[in-house]
């Protein structure tokens, strides 16, 4: 090992020891902040659960689609039926429940759709 020869006053000894025994001094461990900046992208669409209600003709088609979502289920796909991709589409007056799933089959949300 190299060791420097220092001349020490007799108020640095403490602070000597301690950066001898490898507990670094506040001179050693001080540093300016970077002036680098890193940018941080945000997740597209956030997780959150999607509970809300809409109202839907007879007949016509709107999507409740999450990029999170993985399945759709209808509780009564005779008022209101859901494909794969998350598009309801009205099939006869009542109201029915969209249930969307996350990958390990968990809740994500539940969109009641009225269908008038």
């Amino acid at each position: 090992m190299n060791f420097r020869k220092t001349v020490v006053s007799a108020l640095s000894v403490s602070a000597l020891a301690l950066a001898v025994s490898g507990v670094a001094s506040a001179k050693e461990v001080q540093h300016s902040p970077s002036n680098t900046v890193k940018s941080v992208t945000p997740f597209s669409s956030p997780i959150k659960v999607q509970d809300y209600s809409m109202d839907l003709a007879v007949g016509k088609t709107k999507s409740v689609a999450n990029p999170v979502a993985e399945y759709y289920t209808s509780d009564a796909s005779g008022i209101a039926s859901v494909d794969k991709y998350g598009v309801v589409t009205g099939v006869s007056k009542g109201t029915a429940h969209i249930t969307l799933l996350k990958a390990d089959r968990s809740i994500l949300g539940v969109v009641t759709v009225n269908v008038k």
